[in-house]
């Protein structure tokens, strides 16, 4: 990946102090999330942000405290003169931690895209290899299949690794095994290794993996189903009948009580009911996604 002009300058004034206190944790972060950048280059890039967004920071609100206010006849109390003075230190550190999780959340999201496809994946390297093609063969064709999803960018980069590198398919298997975020991606590539230097058959291994998976997958489907089964029924219990007895029930009490409070009504309905409905739809997507 080709480096901006800005994160160019950044590693030209800081590559130097990235490269000696970048972690071999990080760079293993980047590389399981595929982003094609030096670890110093990156490291360079998110400590200069955060030294822009201090120094901005500080500009901006050092003006503001000790002119524009005073200008203004504006005393603050010592808290909140402590907490501006602190700010631009604060927004530095937001900005620093933002860049440097992005990695490992990235690394995360492509973990969890590659546990999804993996069953579907498999499935079309056991009909390669049922057709006699070669492993290398199978990979490259793999990474053209873009229905797989981040699948399809590991096995890219495992032909990349022999066609442009020019390493043996188990040493690129293996090279990957060290840079793929997803535990089940990294035991079906460790048991290739482990199959092909014992002499076992690939086509055997695949198809038994194929029908392993498989029903995993079924099991995941069956067990988010039930589970949405019971949001559903908690739904209907909580979100629609019990808001149906709550505005039934409040105003007739009211009435009768002769406290009429038009307000407690108008918060129920504009915002109790809209949180209920949004939360459920949070939480279903949330489930949705992690199966």
């Amino acid at each position: 990946m080709t480096l901006t002009k800005y994160q160019r300058t950044c590693y030209k004034w800081l590559g130097h102090f990235g490269e000696e206190h970048v972690s071999d944790r990080y760079k293993k972060d980047l590389q399981a999330a595929h982003m094609e950048i030096r670890p110093g280059a990156y490291m360079s890039y998110a400590l200069l942000s955060t030294l822009l967004v201090v120094v901005g920071s500080a500009c901006f609100f050092m003006p503001f405290l000790f002119v524009i206010l005073p200008m203004m006849h504006v005393s603050l109390s010592t808290g909140l003169l402590l907490m501006f003075l602190l700010l631009p230190v604060i927004l530095g550190a937001l900005t620093y931690v933002v860049i440097l999780s992005r990695p490992a959340s990235r690394a995360k999201v492509r973990k969890k895209k590659i546990d999804t496809n993996l069953s579907y994946a498999v499935n079309f390297i056991s009909a390669m290899s049922s057709a006699g093609v070669t492993p290398t063969e199978i990979f490259k064709s793999l990474s053209k299949q873009e229905i797989y999803s981040e699948i399809t960018e590991e096995a890219a980069w495992i032909y990349r690794d022999v066609e442009l590198l020019g390493l043996d398919i188990l040493t690129a298997i293996k090279t990957n095994i060290e840079r793929t975020p997803s535990d089940r991606f990294k035991e079906f590539l460790q048991g290739m290794v482990v199959t092909v230097t014992s002499g076992g058959s690939l086509k055997t291994y695949f198809m038994h993996k194929a029908d392993q998976y498989m029903w995993e997958n079924r099991q995941v489907q069956k067990q988010l189903m039930e589970t949405l089964g019971i949001m559903a029924e908690s739904y209907v219990t909580a979100a629609v009948a019990g808001i149906l007895l709550l505005l039934i029930v409040i105003p007739l009490m009211m009435i009768i009580s002769g406290g009429w409070n038009i307000i407690f009504l108008m918060v129920l309905i504009l915002m109790v009911v809209p949180l209920i409905h949004v939360g459920f739809a949070v939480v279903i997507r949330i489930m949705s996604e992690a199966a």
